[in-house]
Formats: C-alpha cells, sequence, structure tokens
C-alpha cells in the first residue's frame, strides 16, 4: 500500500501533537500531584484534559480580545458529572430566589462619568483565592469576599473575614450542602 507524501506529514504532525498534549498534561499531573491508579484510568483523565484543553483553546479564539484569564485547574481532568456532584447544591422549596427579589425593588443609580473598567484586586480591595474543598460553601465565600470587598473600598483596609463561621453559624444555609 502507498502512502502519499501529504499523508505521511500529516500523521507525523499529528503524533507530534498529541506528544506534546501528553507532555503538557504530565506537567499538569506534576503541577496538581495527580496520580492514577491504572494505565486505564490516566488514558481516561488524558482524554478529559484533552477535551478541557480543546474547549479552552475555543474559548480563546471565540474571544480574542477579552481580558478574562481561563486556563486549567485541579478540576480540569474531571467529567462534568464529577464537577456536579462536588457542587451539591440543590435549592429547598420554599427558599426566596434573591435575583427576582431584588429585582421587583430595583434602585436605579447614575452611571455617568464612570470608569471604563475597575481591577479591584490592584486597588488592594481583594483578598487571594481561596479553595473551598469539597465543601459546597461557595455561598460563604462569595458573601464573605463582598463584604470584605465592600469593607476595603469604604475604609482601605482589607480584612481577612472568616467563611467557617457563616458555615457552621448559619442554621437555615445547609453549611457544605450549598446556600442561598
Amino acid at each position: 500500500m502507498k502512502t502519499s507524501f501529504a499523508a505521511a506529514i500529516a500523521l507525523v504532525a499529528t503524533v507530534q501533537a498529541n506528544n506534546v498534549l501528553e507532555q503538557d498534561f504530565v506537567k499538569y499531573t506534576v503541577k496538581y500531584g495527580k496520580s492514577y491508579g491504572t494505565i486505564a484510568e490516566f488514558k481516561f483523565r488524558l482524554e478529559q484534559w484533552i477535551a478541557k484543553s480543546a474547549e479552552l483553546n475555543a474559548y480563546r479564539q471565540r474571544n480574542p480580545e477579552s481580558t478574562s484569564t481561563v486556563g486549567f485547574n485541579r478540576f480540569s481532568d474531571w467529567t462534568a458529572h464529577e464537577r456536579k456532584n462536588l457542587l451539591g447544591f440543590f435549592k429547598p422549596e420554599g427558599v426566596i430566589d434573591t435575583i427576582t427579589f431584588f429585582a421587583n425593588g430595583n434602585v436605579i443609580l447614575p452611571t455617568d462619568n464612570l470608569p471604563t473598567e475597575i481591577d479591584w484586586r490592584t486597588l488592594g480591595a481583594v483578598n487571594p483565592v481561596q479553595n473551598q474543598a469539597s465543601c459546597g460553601s461557595c455561598w460563604a465565600f462569595s458573601a464573605i469576599a463582598a463584604i470584605e470587598g465592600a469593607h476595603a473600598i469604604k475604609t482601605g483596609e482589607l480584612l481577612k473575614l472568616s467563611e467557617q463561621q457563616c458555615v457552621d453559624c448559619d442554621p437555615l444555609s445547609e453549611g457544605c450542602d450549598g446556600g442561598w
């Protein structure tokens, strides 16, 4: 069977691209302290990571002017189902939908003379990113970060408040099982 020169070049390029992806994946596993029990698990996680890589590259191509940063994290080799299970959020019946609640009583704020952008990190109003691990307490982290930022903007002092206190002391928020 004869193979065309172009087909051979394409095959070599594909193998080289796969090798680069595998090398990048190994660097990812080292960075995040990953280890897999079997070759099959390694290959499965590699496939998940390659899919995430393609997703990130597609986002960057669709949004070349974006100032947001997208990249890998410790969940980049997980399936969507695994990420969803980690979050574990559910909203019980009878809980007020805060978005609808606040939208119905909206206040019109002046919008003239607004800056085109503000980076609160450079202005000292944002603490470093944290890891809530397997606790579904994003509600506490976001609430505390908002309070810390508002306090820093008003007073110039950036405090570090306790998310754990919210999780432990609020009897209505379901602790690590999600909040609202």
